[in-house]
């Protein structure tokens, strides 16, 4: 699994000339906790709720004068979406995030979330525990139906056994009936 197989492509961004104030109005509008900063078309830091209250409010900062920029977490780390998994992991473990923005040939193409990963690997995880249970299925019915086809031999054989003793012209047609259902037996369930 790639690890931005699941980011978000709609990106919530913000210039770096933006007060703490427009940060906050528009993390509330949107009902975000981080908006990606970007200038000239790229992006180059992103804001989370934690880093404006720690930023701004805890230090008494004019939320008017106090900009994207000085409130920005850089640098910037991104991901690509082709990384794999364990690669994104990495990077947010080393880096203590919990977001990071997704970028193709430096430009922002979306955004995961750790969060969005714990779901991805939750549906990842039922995928297999229901896969495991269709094997396990599939595998008794298998067990099931070797088990009947030793079953049927069995008393085929004691039929034959049965027909040996009876003698004469109804021995012959039997036996060649018998073995002709053991050839088709066997046939199935090898």
């Amino acid at each position: 699994m790639r690890g931005a197989d699941h980011y978000h492509s709609w990106v919530a961004t913000i210039s770096p000339d933006a007060s703490a104030r427009e940060i906050a109005q528009q993390m509330k509008a949107e009902g975000l906790g981080s908006l990606v900063v970007v200038a000239d078309g790229k992006p180059v830091g992103i804001i989370t709720d934690r880093d404006l209250m720690c930023r701004t409010i805890a230090v008494d900062a004019d939320a008017e004068s106090t900009t994207a920029r000085e409130l920005m977490s850089q640098p910037l780390v991104t991901i690509d979406p082709a990384d794999p998994l364990d690669r994104v992991v990495t990077a947010m473990a080393e880096h203590g995030i919990r977001r990071v923005p997704v970028t193709r040939d430096g430009h922002l193409v979306g955004i995961l979330s750790f969060d969005d990963l714990l779901v991805s690997l939750n549906d990842e995880l039922d995928d297999l525990v229901e896969g495991g249970r269709r094997g396990f299925r599939e595998a008794q019915r298998s067990a099931r139906a070797r088990q009947l086809g030793y079953d049927i031999e069995a008393r085929l054989r004691d039929l034959g056994e049965q027909i040996e003793r009876l003698g004469g012209g109804a021995k012959e047609g039997l036996l060649a009936e018998l073995d002709e259902m053991r050839k088709r037996i066997r046939g199935r369930s090898s």
